[in-house]
């Protein structure tokens, strides 16, 4: 069956994880049942692999922590084309939203992730006041400063640290911490 508003037969969603923990995402990201996104565990993210992903920083350097790569991987070590996205999550966009930033940010207010205070939510959980949008020269933006960020900081609390007994790879496939993703979008004739 095809997605509603963008015509997509279905979604297939390769993680690099085991199925349990892919599991845990799918709940997490209250994915219906009955839709037409499937999740797919691979947890030595070989797909990913196959398909180019980056491997992250230093990915055949056994004796450094895969902790460690991934700590310096937030400066940039081994993913610096990421490093323009990330730094507009904090400085915003004057000429590109992204209308979804906001919905997962009330998602994540209404569930009592921290930080909260960005949004003012009604009692249905719909957003009642922005209060990014009343920052001074910058609250017009399509993104405003900070916006992005704090969801991603709601997502790294309220998601990644908060289940991460759920979400961790195993021991021996710690070497998926740093692989980055990608997407694939293929039409009928594969």
């Amino acid at each position: 069956r095809k997605h509603p508003t963008i015509g997509i037969n279905n979604f297939n969603i390769i993680m690099n994880g085991d199925p349990s923990s892919i599991k845990t995402h799918a709940r997490l990201l209250q994915a219906p049942q009955d839709s037409n996104v499937t999740f797919l565990s691979d947890p030595k993210g070989l797909a990913g692999r196959a398909f180019g992903c980056s491997r992250g920083y230093r990915p055949e350097d056994s004796a450094m922590s895969p902790y460690f790569k991934l700590y310096l991987m937030l400066f940039g070590f081994g993913c610096w084309a990421t490093l323009p996205a990330v730094l507009g999550g904090y400085i915003g966009n004057p000429f590109r939203g992204q209308r979804w930033v906001e919905h997962a940010m009330a998602r994540q207010c209404k569930e009592g992730v921290w930080p909260a205070n960005g949004l003012v939510l009604d009692d249905d959980g719909n957003v009642e006041r922005n209060k990014y949008s009343e920052l001074p020269l910058v609250g017009s933006w399509p993104r405003r400063p900070f916006e992005l960020a704090t969801l991603r900081l709601q997502n790294m609390l309220g998601v990644s640290f908060k289940h991460w007994k759920e979400l961790a790879p195993r021991r021996e496939n710690l070497n998926v911490l740093t692989q980055l993703g990608g997407c694939v979008v293929v039409d009928g004739g594969g």
